[in-house]
């Protein structure tokens, strides 16, 4: 509560200020959500996301796209936010943040710290089936985003009843996708099947694609060894 007064006091001292007559309130408006914004990022552990941003290791634009455009309930949009702020109840948030749990130690895999980074991206019993399931709907997603630009006939009307095929060929020929198919090298490469290889038959040029879904800290190393393949 008291940090709510203070809160309040601040904004309206900033809001008795003699006012410019151009952009007066907008100036204000923007050093108080300066003000708030680097309180966010100052915090240790809630402030994680938003330093990642401001590093560049993931897109601004992009993280907060889905604020914009009204999709989702609000009580998902809350829940991604607070996992963004690494704030929902973990055994690592209950033990560091609110000293109620003996052990941080992760529920499944007993070997790391249970954190928001390690559920979503690092835990080796997660990775066995659930990172693989979340892999493949964001491939398929994709995949069907492909063919319809493509113009190949599609089965289902939405995304998440697609079924990709091997291969799927476009109306005239003119585009071949293939799912998951081994690319035949003149070298030994370990990770030679791409994800979604589409083909342009009539250029004779090929385009492929690899899903890599990281944690924030690993976006700029996975872009990386894709450009160093």
């Amino acid at each position: 509560m008291n940090s709510v007064l203070k809160l309040a006091t601040k904004i309206i001292e900033e809001l008795s200020q003699p006012r410019v007559k151009s952009d007066g309130t907008q100036h204000t408006k923007a050093r108080l959500r300066e003000g708030l914004k680097e309180k966010w990022k100052n915090k240790v552990m809630h402030g994680q996301h938003i330093r990642n941003v401001d590093r560049q290791l993931i897109s601004e634009e992009d993280t907060f796209l889905r604020l914009s455009k009204g999709d989702l309930k609000a009580e998902t949009e809350s829940e991604i936010v607070a996992a963004q702020d690494q704030a929902l109840q973990t055994k690592y948030y209950a033990t560091k943040i609110l000293s109620t749990e003996t052990d941080s130690k992760c529920r499944l895999c007993q070997q790391f710290d249970e954190t928001i980074d390690h559920i979503i991206s690092a835990c080796p019993i997660l990775a066995k089936e659930q990172y693989t399931k979340r892999h493949d709907r964001v491939c398929a997603q994709l995949h069907f985003n492909i063919c319809k630009e493509t113009r190949v006939q599609l089965d289902k009307k939405h995304w998440y009843e697609h079924v990709p095929k091997s291969v799927e060929t476009s109306k005239g020929g003119k585009v071949t996708i293939l799912r998951n198919q081994q690319v035949q090298t003149d070298r030994s490469i370990p990770n030679n099947k791409p994800d979604i290889i589409i083909s342009d038959n009539e250029n004779g040029t090929c385009m492929l694609i690899d899903v890599a879904i990281s944690e924030d800290r690993n976006v700029i190393k996975k872009e990386a060894e894709k450009i160093l393949k």
